[in-house]
């Protein structure tokens, strides 16, 4: 029996999913439902560190490494959920993971406009949260 991986909303991101219940309930029903999913289906969960899963449409959704952080040793990811036909919704998830405990961490729900800029407000909330939980960098 192999270890089973967990997926833990971040307090942050919950704030985020509050606020995008509020301004767009289409868009945040599909994040919360492919969170949901994400806990209880070993597929998804065995995707989240695949670089460029689903860029094809093959999947639902397309993960890739957030590289700015990636190469700066912290193991940051977003992912984007597919809308038809071939477009995506307008919002991004934002997780880390953590190897040791093998535990996922949403860390934002964030716009696609957002520019992922190091000194963006956001930006430093996410590095602050993934320090905060003490993921180790490599």
């Amino acid at each position: 029996m192999g270890i089973v991986s967990a997926l833990t909303i971040h307090p942050d991101a919950a704030d985020d999913l509050r606020q995008l219940m509020v301004s767009d309930r289409f868009a945040a029903g599909k994040v919360v439902a492919l969170l949901q999913q994400a806990k209880y289906d070993l597929k998804i969960i065995d995707s989240l560190l695949d670089h460029d899963f689903g860029a094809d449409y093959s999947a639902t959704y397309h993960v890739s490494k957030w590289y700015e952080f990636w190469n700066a040793g912290l193991n940051i990811w977003r992912l984007k959920i597919w809308t038809e036909p071939k477009g995506s919704l307008r919002y991004r998830i934002i997780y880390a993971y953590a190897p040791k405990s093998h535990q996922y961490y949403v860390l934002a729900v964030v716009n696609r406009n957002f520019n992922y800029k190091k000194d963006h407000e956001i930006t430093s909330r996410i590095r602050k949260a993934y320090k905060d939980l003490s993921i180790t960098t490599y």
